[in-house]
C-alpha cells in the first residue's frame, strides 16, 4: 500500500500477483477485485470504489468505477481493510452481506434474474452493487452496477467475471462512520468550500458531462453515423438546453456537493410519465444518439435506462447498435436495424443482454463480431484491443487517438482527456503530430495516482491538496514522489499486459481512423495515416522510457522500484 496506495495501483499489484498469467477471463482462476483508497468515507468526492480484473473484452487489465453511496457503505463496513479479492467460483449462485466488518456468503438463488433496479430494494437498510441479467449471461461488456442501478463500473466487461462466479451481488449495511476513521472536519469543511466554488468545478454544478456535447459538435470530433461523420445534425434535440428542460432533479455522491448527476422526466403524449433511473449523461447521449443517429432524447433514455436495469455498458452498447445499423444498411447481418431506429435500437439492447439471435453475437463485442463476419463488417468495428471508442472522434483531435491507442484497458478517455487542450483551448495543433505524446504522458501518470486514491475526475483535487490529505492520513509524499507514484503505477498496468500476451502491434487504430472525416467541421476530411501514427507512438515510447516495441526498459524499472514485477 505503500508503493501503490489503493484503488487501482493496489487492485493492479493484487492481479499481477494472485492471477496466473495467460488466464481466460471467465475461468475460476481469474481474480474479482474491489478495490477503493484512503479517501474513501473521509473526503468530499471520493466516494469511489474500483473492480478490477482481467477484461473478458479485451484480455487486458482492466479497472472501472463507481461513485454514488456504495463505496462509502463498503469502507464504513470494513474500516480497516483496503480490498476484497473473489477468488474461485461458486457451483450456486451466492451474495456477499457485510455488516460492520462481518462478511457473509449467502446463497443467491432468490435474486437471480433480477435487475439491477429491482436488487435495490431486496434489502431493508443495506446498499448493493449488482450484475442484472447481462451479467449473470456473460456479455462481455456487462456492468457491476450499484445504489439501484444509478452508478456503474462499467467498461470492460468486470459484471461477467462477476457472473462467471456466481456471485449476484455484495450488500453493504447503511451504518454509521466507524470511530476507527478519523474526522478531519477542517480539511472536509475547506475541500467542500472548494467544490462548492472553485471554477474548476463550475462546469460539472452548472451543466454536468451533457455540457460537453456542444463543443464537441463545433469542433468536429462528435461521433455519429458509427464513426463515419464528425458532426449530428440533430444535436440541439439532445444537448444540456434540451436535457435542462426536462431534468428532475439533481443526483449527487456522498458528501459531495457538486451534484454532476441529474434523472430527467418524460410526459409522453400517448403513454404514462416516466423518468430515467439516471441520466442520460454525456457518454450514453453520443453513444446512443449521435453514433446511431437518432436525435431523440427521450428514446436515447430509454435505451440508457435499459441498459442500467439489465447491466451493460452503454457506451459499447451504443457501438454495437450503430455497427449492426451499418451492418444491415449494407446487407452484412440478417437483421433489420436503420439508423435513427430508437424503437428498434431498444429491441437490441434486451436481445444483447438475453443472447438472444444476433443478440448473442453482439454480446461478444463489436471486434468479435466484425470479426466473426469479416470484409467490410470487420472495418465497422471501432475499437482498441476490443473495447469499443468513447464519445471522442480521434480525427478531431490526433491527440486522442493516441491516447486511446495506448491505453492499458483499451480506447478509454478516462486514462487521457488532451482534446481539451488541442481541439478545445488550442494549446497544440489538434491535426499534427507534434507534442502529443509529451501532454499525454503527465495526464496519464495523474489519472493513475487519482485513481489509486480514489478521487473522482470532476472534482478536480491538485496536488497540494492531495498531499494535505494524505499527509493527515499518515501518508508522507512530495509532490514529486506522488508523480513517480502515477507513473509506477501506470508502468505496473503496462507489464501486466505485456505478460499476458500485447505488446506495440495492439497499440494502434482501427481501419475506420485512416478513412476521411465526413460532415460538415473543421475536422472533416481528416485521417491519421500509418506514418503520423507511428511517428506519435515512437515519441510517446521515447519519452515513456520504453523500447521501441513498447516495454519499459531496465533503467526506466530500477527508477520505478520494479524490477520484480517486470
Amino acid at each position: 500500500m505503500e508503493k501503490f496506495i489503493g484503488g487501482k495501483g493496489l487492485g493492479a499489484a493484487l492481479l499481477h500477483h494472485e492471477n496466473p498469467p495467460k488466464v481466460d477471463p471467465l475461468s475460476p482462476e481469474n481474480n474479482l477485485i474491489f478495490a477503493w483508497g484512503p479517501f474513501l468515507g473521509l473526503a468530499p468526492g471520493a466516494s469511489r470504489y474500483c473492480v478490477v480484473t482481467k477484461s473478458p473484452l479485451t484480455g487486458t487489465f482492466l479497472d472501472s468505477y463507481s461513485g454514488g453511496h456504495f463505496p462509502t457503505y463498503l469502507r464504513f463496513n470494513l474500516p480497516e481493510y483496503r480490498a476484497i479479492v473473489f477468488t474461485g467460483k461458486s457451483k450456486d449462485p451466492l451474495v456477499l452481506e457485510i455488516e460492520k466488518g462481518k462478511p457473509r456468503l449467502l446463497d443467491g438463488d432468490a435474486y437471480t434474474k433480477k435487475t439491477t433496479r429491482e436488487m435495490a430494494n431486496q434489502k431493508d437498510d443495506f446498499l448493493e452493487a449488482s450484475i442484472g441479467p447481462a451479467g449473470e449471461n456473460l456479455v462481455k461488456f456487462a456492468t457491476v452496477s450499484s445504489d439501484g442501478g444509478t452508478h456503474h463500473a462499467g467498461r470492460g466487461g468486470a459484471g461477467a467475471v462477476m457472473g462467471a462466479k456466481n456471485l449476484k451481488s455484495v450488500f453493504v449495511k447503511k451504518v454509521d462512520k466507524p470511530e476507527a476513521l478519523p474526522e478531519l472536519p477542517e480539511l472536509r469543511k475547506d475541500q467542500l468550500n472548494y467544490l462548492s466554488t472553485s471554477d474548476n468545478t463550475k462546469w460539472a454544478r452548472e451543466e454536468g458531462t451533457i455540457g460537453t456535447l456542444n463543443p464537441m459538435n463545433e469542433a468536429g470530433a462528435l461521433p455519429t453515423r458509427n464513426w463515419s461523420q464528425g458532426t449530428f445534425d440533430q444535436a440541439e434535440n439532445i444537448n444540456d438546453k434540451a436535457v435542462k428542460e426536462v431534468t428532475a432533479n439533481r443526483e449527487s455522491c456522498y458528501l459531495c456537493p457538486i451534484a454532476c448527476g441529474y434523472n430527467l422526466k418524460f410526459t409522453p403524449e400517448t403513454g404514462d410519465e416516466w423518468e430515467t433511473n439516471k441520466g442520460p449523461e454525456y457518454e450514453t447521449t453520443v453513444m446512443n444518439g449521435s453514433l446511431p443517429e437518432i436525435g431523440d432524447l427521450e428514446d436515447i433514455s430509454w435505451i440508457g435506462n435499459l441498459c442500467d436495469s439489465l447491466g451493460l455498458d452503454t457506451i459499447s452498447m451504443g457501438n454495437a447498435i450503430s455497427w449492426a445499423m451499418e451492418c444491415s444498411e449494407k446487407g452484412l447481418i440478417d437483421y433489420q436495424i436503420d439508423f435513427g431506429d430508437g424503437e428498434k435500437a431498444a429491441n437490441l439492447v434486451d436481445k444483447v443482454a438475453c443472447r438472444d439471435g444476433i443478440g448473442d453475437l453482439l454480446a461478444e463485442g463489436t471486434k468479435h463480431a466484425g470479426e466473426e463476419i469479416g470484409g467490410k463488417a470487420k472495418e465497422a468495428a471501432v475499437e482498441v484491443k476490443g473495447l469499443e471508442f468513447p464519445s471522442f472522434e480521434p480525427r478531431g483531435s490526433f491527440s486522442m487517438a493516441l491516447a486511446y491507442a495506448t491505453s492499458d484497458r483499451g480506447a478509454c478517455h478516462q486514462r487521457a482527456f488532451p482534446i481539451a487542450t488541442d481541439a478545445l483551448s488550442g494549446d497544440r495543433d489538434p491535426y499534427d503530430t507534434e507534442g502529443h505524446a509529451g501532454a499525454i504522458i503527465p495526464d496519464q501518470n495523474l489519472r493513475s495516482l487519482t485513481y489509486s486514491l480514489i478521487t473522482c475526475d470532476f472534482t478536480a483535487y491538485n496536488l497540494e491538496q492531495v498531499e494535505n490529505w494524505l499527509r493527515s492520513l499518515d501518508y508522507n509524499y512530495s509532490k514529486g514522489e506522488l508523480k513517480r507514484t502515477g507513473e509506477r503505477i501506470w508502468n505496473l498496468t503496462r507489464l501486466f499486459n505485456l505478460r499476458e500476451g500485447f505488446s506495440r502491434n495492439d497499440d494502434k487504430l482501427p481501419e475506420r481512423m485512416k478513412k476521411p472525416l465526413k460532415g460538415e467541421g473543421p475536422a472533416e476530411g481528416n485521417y491519421i495515416s500509418e506514418e503520423e501514427f507511428k511517428e506519435m507512438l515512437d515519441q510517446y515510447y521515447e519519452l515513456r522510457g520504453w523500447d521501441e516495441s513498447g516495454r519499459p526498459t531496465p533503467d526506466k524499472l530500477a527508477d520505478l522500484d520494479l524490477q520484480d514485477w517486470a
